[in-house]
């Protein structure tokens, strides 16, 4: 049986990446399809990998991506923890563990990042290294023929093409609704090309992707990519749109895209497995009932560098208070420091006064993109006021205006 120091842990060359991917695939019970390989080389920085080595051979993988996070009042670089992978016959053997905190000291060491983020695949795995839950997707599952918008059908129409032949289109789109979402990513040439990317092996019996832009006044104001599954329910049409991403900068392109959607000939059911929690559609129907919703975790967020990453967003009420925080993975975030902010920007400073509030990086990484509130993490027990009053005033200042929403996995 192999020891813990057995295994090697260090980054992968550039000519080991492609073992490297297959290695994650392997620890997940993954088929591996080379065009899935060919897309995600595109993401891997080899240098910001973690992988661990037995004999030679990859058995355990984890990676930084070099992201850009919409958080409130700004749009900043985090590092994207991904394709953490142990293969089954080397866990227990302490390198999970030995991979997240190198990664965490490498962020640190780096300096270009104060704030990581991931998706957990299992939702109780990542919180024992400070990581927060910080956003949710809801699965919606629309009746199409009892989905009716209470303000009628809208006067104008989307237009309808391929993704590629859209693309510049949606891009337009997305960087007006960007810095208005809180947990959306910035996306490049890589990212949109998976955001779009249709495989054969990916569609499970769907149809082709397919897309659709909504013009505004001053040009392309929403999008919405989707593809129809074929099917047929006692001798009937029972087709189902499945929608990958729906995009809205203004309520019109909202109620155009989604009224194409919902009138598809031979289609009875709208699914969308990764909507945002607050998203309107519910509220634009005469039937609020036509919409069923199931709601889990997403984003799970981590404050590498507390102060710099404090100060990188804006909070939307005046707000002044201490936090005493514990965080033993990153030490030198523990200590007191004092929040002065408001919706302007803010600073964030060690002080040796008295706290406020007592938390630990976990809570500040789930309440950091104005979700998950304090006022919730106190009432399970996890933020404890000590100044009468603090724990609603800064509450109130991480609240975002909108729900975080982050609807892409990396």
């Amino acid at each position: 049986m192999s020891r813990a120091e057995d295994y090697e842990l260090r980054s992968v060359g550039l000519e080991e990446v492609e073992a490297f991917l297959l290695a994650a695939m392997e620890a997940f019970q993954a088929e591996p399809h080379q065009e899935d390989v060919a897309l995600f080389r595109r993401f891997i920085e080899p240098e910001r990998t973690l992988a661990g080595y037995l004999d030679g051979a990859i058995v355990a993988t984890s990676a930084l991506l070099s992201l850009r996070l919409a958080v409130p009042g700004a749009v900043i670089p985090i590092a994207g923890v991904s394709v953490v992978g142990v293969q089954p016959v080397h866990r227990r053997r302490g390198l999970l563990d030995r991979m997240m905190r190198g990664h965490l000291n490498a962020i640190r060491e780096r300096g270009d990042e104060a704030v990581s983020a991931l998706w957990a695949s299992e939702a109780g795995i990542y919180r024992r290294w400070g990581f927060g839950s910080a956003t949710r997707i809801a699965e919606l599952t629309v009746r199409s023929a009892e989905a009716r918008l209470w303000a009628g059908a809208p006067d104008g129409r989307p237009r309808a093409g391929t993704p590629q032949d859209l693309l510049a289109d949606m891009r337009a789109a997305y960087e007006l609704i960007l810095p208005t979402r809180p947990g959306l990513l910035a996306r490049g040439d890589p990212a949109w090309q998976e955001r779009i990317s249709d495989f054969e092996h990916d569609r499970e019996g769907a149809g082709r992707l397919r897309a659709l832009v909504a013009d505004g006044p001053d040009g392309p104001a929403g999008y919405a990519l989707f593809a129809v599954r074929k099917r047929d329910s006692e001798s009937r049409p029972d087709d189902v749109v499945e929608l990958r991403e729906l995009m809205a900068a203004t309520p019109d392109a909202t109620a155009v895209l989604w009224e194409h959607l919902l009138r598809l000939a031979l289609t009875r059911t709208v699914q969308w497995h990764v909507a945002a929690e607050d998203d309107p559609l519910v509220h634009m129907l005469t039937d609020a009932r036509a919409v069923a919703s199931r709601v889990s975790d997403a984003l799970y967020i981590r404050l590498v560098d507390v102060p710099r990453a404090l100060a990188a967003r804006t909070y939307s009420a005046p707000v002044d208070v201490v936090l005493a925080v514990d965080d033993p993975v990153c030490p030198w975030n523990t200590g007191r420091w004092r929040l002065a902010g408001d919706p302007t920007g803010a600073t964030c400073e060690r002080t040796e006064a008295a706290a406020d509030l007592e938390l630990t990086a976990t809570e500040l990484g789930a309440a950091f993109l104005g979700g998950t509130t304090l006022t919730v993490l106190a009432a399970a027990g996890r933020v404890r006021e000590r100044t009468l009053g603090a724990l609603i005033a800064a509450a109130r200042a991480f609240k975002a205006a909108r729900e975080p929403w982050c609807p892409e996995e990396f």
